[in-house]
């Protein structure tokens, strides 16, 4: 079942335009969960979340010269670390003005095997032409569209028949009721999301696409959570006013979202275009 809100690409665009900065300290210079192996594993934070590109990156299984959608493109870290590593070019998409901008100025160095580049657009209403991209990846970015059918049927009419689709992302495995279910509508109306409780199965389906792989990562990705919530602490204790409160009042959601829905999940799913 998909979860609907009422936000806009606007409010999102608005949303992270304020919040781009506070997440790319508090993730190491991502902006998305780190992968940790186990309890063992003393990661950084950097090197966990560029270990999550890595695991996108090896399901999309790219070939040289592929052409690739960014869908959510954030601040243009991913798909540096891509084209640092793989011959093919990205093309990244954003609602933040400010994202988009982060990410044209990063410098990128001539030398390397690949190259990025990235516009302000809405997947929702994807540009781009049928058959484009030979691939494409939303990390973190599906859970803040209204209309995911939408976006997931554009991913797949501008994907090239075998053409492969990786989500990294959060869902719910179940209803929340009472309380939480209230509380869950404050989250997502200041964060700017709503969450599938299909894990994104169903969706894909309808949009065409063939499920060929989920895993659940769930307990790999914890650790990330009270560095974010730290992130939003930070923010309220340096601010003042208004600005304060609604810093003050992310972290305690953040922390009620992260460590006590025990109905929370994230996954990685794999999706193919016949």
């Amino acid at each position: 079942m998909l979860t609907q809100n009422r936000h806009t690409s606007g409010d999102v665009g608005t949303f992270y335009d304020r919040h781009t900065d506070v997440y790319d300290h508090a993730l190491g210079g991502n902006i998305h969960v780190g992968y940790w192996e186990d309890d063992a594993d003393d990661s950084s934070m950097r090197e966990a979340t560029d270990r999550l590109t890595d695991l996108v990156t090896e399901r999309l299984a790219p070939t040289e010269r592929h052409h690739l959608l960014d869908v959510g493109c954030g601040h243009g870290s991913t798909a540096a670390r891509i084209v640092a590593r793989h011959a093919v070019e990205i093309t990244g998409i954003s609602v933040s003005d400010y994202q988009v901008d982060l990410a044209n100025s990063r410098p990128l160095s001539p030398d390397l095997p690949g190259r990025a580049t990235f516009r302000l657009a809405d997947a929702m209403e994807n540009p781009f032409e049928d058959k484009t991209f030979d691939g494409a990846y939303a990390i973190e970015s599906l859970m803040h569209m209204k209309d995911k059918k939408a976006a997931l049927g554009h991913i797949a009419r501008v994907l090239r028949p075998g053409g492969r689709l990786v989500i990294a992302e959060h869902s719910l495995a179940g209803e929340l009721t009472g309380p939480d279910a209230a509380r869950m509508a404050d989250a997502y109306a200041y964060f700017k999301f709503s969450l599938t409780t299909d894990m994104y199965g169903e969706l894909l389906r309808e949009a065409g696409l063939e499920v060929v792989d989920h895993t659940d990562i769930t307990e790999n990705v914890r650790r990330c959570y009270g560095s974010m919530i730290s992130g939003w602490r930070n923010a309220a204790d340096n601010s003042s006013g208004e600005t304060s409160r609604e810093w003050a009042a992310a972290a305690d959601l953040g922390h009620w979202f992260f460590f006590e829905v025990a109905e929370l999940r994230y996954g990685l799913l794999t999706a193919v275009r016949p």
